[in-house]
């Protein structure tokens, strides 16, 4: 071979050398985006990611998570006791589990005492859930609200069809007659200090959104919106023709 024949295949190795690198640099941040997220995936249950939420409002306001707006909740004594999604609280302490339709909430007893939909949960003073009793336990079934007689000796409940009080375990429940309704104090709605309403509805955003999900959209693009999935793609392909011009040059060099 000629001399001007090996100039040019050096001048196109070295051309296709720059290609190879420009290639590699721009795909090195979506091969460490696609290499974190997916080791750190493969490690789920030991990182905890399912049970780690997002703390930044950042990156909150980014999935567009907002807390509701429209809060029910209960005054007893000096506290309150409030329905947020899912998410049931005494003051700023969330009470475990998951619960809906909040109908009242009355102090009983030494307790708090909380119906919501066809359970009752019974509280401590600070907010332990002592037991939660439905209707296997004997509890009315359909309770539409809640309250106590003057005396606070009965807690009296208003079920599907009729008034009920309880006796003093909560073991058994028998019909009140509606002539004795003008004797209960009825728990009522109340509106949020504005102040608590703000610190549960902070506390609502950062117990939204898992790490796991944040994970998953950056390794799949979606975090990026619409074109998110076609930047991986785009950087898959990259990924591709780095390895055939890795290997076409490796080639070309031991010949």
């Amino acid at each position: 071979m000629s001399r001007q024949h090996h100039r040019k295949q050096r001048f196109k190795l070295r051309s296709f050398y720059i290609w190879h690198r420009y290639l590699g640099v721009s795909a090195a941040l979506f091969v460490l985006i696609l290499a974190s997220t997916g080791i750190a995936l493969n490690h789920t249950e030991a990182l905890q990611l399912d049970s780690r939420h997002i703390q930044s409002d950042r990156i909150l306001d980014w999935y567009g998570i907002q807390a509701p707006n429209d809060l029910l909740s209960f005054r007893v004594g000096e506290r309150s006791i409030t329905l947020m999604g899912e998410h049931l609280y005494l003051n700023r302490r969330e009470i475990e589990g998951s619960y809906y339709q909040l109908t009242g909430a009355v102090r009983f007893d030494g307790m708090f005492a909380v119906a919501v939909s066809d359970s009752l949960l019974l509280l401590a003073p600070q907010g332990e859930l002592i037991e939660r009793l439905k209707g296997s336990n004997g509890v009315p079934a359909g309770i539409k609200r809640i309250g106590h007689d003057l005396e606070k000796q009965l807690l009296v409940v208003e079920g599907s069809h009729d008034l009920y009080q309880s006796d003093a375990d909560f073991l058994r429940w028998q019909r009140r007659s509606k002539e004795e309704n003008s004797t209960v104090e009825w728990a009522v709605s109340a509106p949020l200090d504005t102040q608590l309403k703000s610190a549960l509805q902070n506390h609502f955003r950062r117990e939204v959104l898992p790490l796991e999900r944040v994970l998953l959209d950056l390794h799949s693009g979606r975090f990026f919106g619409l074109p998110g999935p076609w930047l991986m793609d785009g950087a898959a392909i990259l990924l591709i023709l780095l390895a055939l011009s890795g290997t076409w040059i490796w080639l070309k060099r031991r010949r």
